[in-house]
């Protein structure tokens, strides 16, 4: 009786086995594909008004750096969403993307 039970795997059986496959799967590594290219799209530096420009320069004329930056609010918050400034509570920093738009460099990669 013994030896047809060993053949023959009950419901607990199936189960464990089933079991163990499931958690061999969920130890292999999963393959990521590679993420895809970014296409090349507008410039951040695209379509700059005068006021925009003017603050970049304004800003680049110190350095890059500056505690107090006399900018219309839509006006910093354009260049912050460009990435060409990093605005925090108590200073404004020049972006490397916003020292390539006042130079006219084109972007490293």
């Amino acid at each position: 009786m013994a030896d047809a039970r060993s053949e023959t795997p009950g419901f607990l059986g199936h189960v464990l086995r089933g079991l163990r496959g499931a958690v061999t799967l969920r130890l292999r590594p999963r393959q990521r594909p590679a993420p895809p290219k970014a296409a090349p799209g507008p410039s951040p530096t695209d379509g700059l008004d005068a006021a925009e420009q003017a603050a970049l320069e304004q800003l680049g004329a110190a350095d890059g750096y500056a505690t107090r930056w006399p900018v219309r609010r839509e006006v910093a918050r354009s260049l912050a969403s460009r990435q060409l400034v990093v605005v925090a509570s108590d200073y404004v920093l020049l972006t490397e993307a916003g020292r390539r738009a006042l130079t006219g460099r084109p972007r490293r990669d």
